[in-house]
């Protein structure tokens, strides 16, 4: 049996050099694992290190719209779910974002009390144990109702 001209035989314990790598990765980079384990451990560790009890979290979609962060609500293999807020108004929305259009996620300290409903809720609201007791009125809106014409 003849032996192929173009194999090299190293003699033991002698490794090859290693090969280049691909400069781009497979995959995107925030993804369910992202979502899931990295940013919530992000966040507390980001808080810990600057003195923040509720930082912003900003997520940069590649069409330039900036979404705030206030929670996570699900993830899957292609979206996550998120509840976020605008700096003109206080009201959560949730939003369904596909990972690969996902460009920039920061986290930052809230810089001003003006902005803190922008901030990343660490931890669920805790409900109110006092039985019948009604939300304070003031963080209530009522809804614009619809002119009939």
């Amino acid at each position: 049996m003849t032996q192929p001209s173009r194999v090299i035989y190293l003699p033991t314990g002698i490794m090859p050099p290693p090969q280049p790598q691909p400069a781009v990765t497979p995959g995107v980079p925030f993804d369910r694992t992202f979502f899931q384990q990295v940013l919530p451990q992000a966040i507390p560790a980001f808080c810990q290190q600057v003195g923040c009890d509720m930082p912003v979290v900003e997520l940069l979609t590649v069409d330039g719209t900036t979404h705030y962060v206030i929670g996570i609500s699900g993830v899957s293999d292609t979206w996550v779910a998120l509840h976020t807020t605008q700096p003109d108004h206080a009201h959560p929305v949730q939003t369904f974002i596909p990972y690969q259009t996902i460009f920039r996620v920061e986290i930052h300290p809230a810089d001003d009390e003006k902005r803190r409903h922008l901030g990343f809720l660490a931890q669920p609201p805790e409900a109110d144990t006092t039985a019948g007791e009604l939300p304070p009125t003031d963080r209530l809106k009522p809804r614009a109702t619809a002119r009939k014409g």
